[in-house]
């Protein structure tokens, strides 16, 4: 206890206090720098504690990814019925149709992410996405990392790569400058999508029109093309680029976009990708109960 009421820490802290208790009497400002030096070491237990976390979901990543692989063939067809155990009556009519067709569309579509919304015209792209994986990279001391792989049918006519990519870095290190700041776990700090080389006339993020102009001398007149941005799921691999000062230099606009982004990589690493068929089936969305939606609504 004395050890930590002298600490060089502890010097320091009246620099930064607040009004709350700095006018408190000296036996009782003594115990609260003793609660936030325990506190500082809860926050440092907990970055550990976080940093260990990540080094064993790693270690079974690979055993994951065994499940992960029969989950795969299944989707594509690459195994046969025959090979699993089957409850359901076959239907002889169907019987000829290998895999899930539309599977990681309708994962998608089912999600309904308000941020990256499935339009009409992403669907005629994603339902030539055969697979979506999470590559997660070793852990060191301070920062962790991991890849999510969008895998496409080589026959995609929409652009001309068959694997879209988003990369994502994560850091455990607490705020040293203010080590009683709060320390709610891992923050991503970085993230990366891809280029995508889109085919003629095929690019799903801009929308086309000729735009009428008359001659004021001669009254002639001609159309020129102009090029529009629209939403598109595919925004999610253009994210907002990060400032060398920080998130905290972007505009408002971009930073709840980064933030967006972040949320919804996030939950397809942790939740999404490792439970797909329950999103497929629906069984893994939220279930809201109509007297709750009900009392929401006349609330408003």
């Amino acid at each position: 206890m004395a050890k930590l009421e002298t600490s060089d820490i502890i010097a320091n802290i009246h620099c930064s206090s607040s009004g709350v208790w700095s006018n408190c009497q000296p036996n009782i400002q003594r115990r609260i720098n003793a609660l936030l030096n325990y506190q500082a070491e809860y926050f440092h237990l907990r970055m550990d504690f976080h940093r260990e976390l990540q080094e064993l979901q790693y270690k079974y990543s690979s055993q994951f990814e065994i499940f992960f692989e029969k989950r795969r063939k299944i989707i594509d067809g690459s195994y046969q019925l025959s090979e699993f155990r089957n409850d359901f009556p076959q239907n002889h009519s169907n019987i000829l149709e290998k895999g899930i067709p539309n599977f990681w569309l309708t994962v998608l579509k089912n999600l309904d992410s308000y941020d990256y919304p499935i339009r009409s015209k992403d669907e005629l792209c994603l339902k030539y996405l055969r697979d979506i994986r999470c590559i997660l990279n070793p852990p060191n001391s301070q920062t962790t990392s991991f890849l999510l792989e969008f895998h496409f049918l080589p026959s995609n006519p929409f652009f001309t790569e068959t694997i879209l990519t988003k990369y994502y870095s994560i850091r455990f290190q607490s705020n040293d400058s203010n080590p009683y700041q709060s320390y709610d776990g891992p923050e991503v700090d970085y993230c990366q999508g891809c280029s995508i080389t889109w085919t003629s006339n095929h690019n799903l993020t801009i929308q086309k029109r000729n735009r009428r102009i008359r001659n004021k001398t001669t009254g002639a007149i001609r159309f020129i093309p102009v090029e529009k941005s629209i939403k598109s799921f595919f925004d999610f691999f253009s994210p907002p680029i990060i400032p060398t000062d920080g998130i905290h230099e972007m505009i408002d606009e971009d930073q709840i976009h980064l933030e967006a982004d972040i949320e919804f990589g996030l939950l397809l690493k942790q939740r999404i990708l490792p439970k797909a068929v329950l999103y497929y089936t629906g069984e893994g969305l939220p279930v809201y109960d109509d007297k709750e939606l009900t009392s929401s609504d006349s609330s408003q």
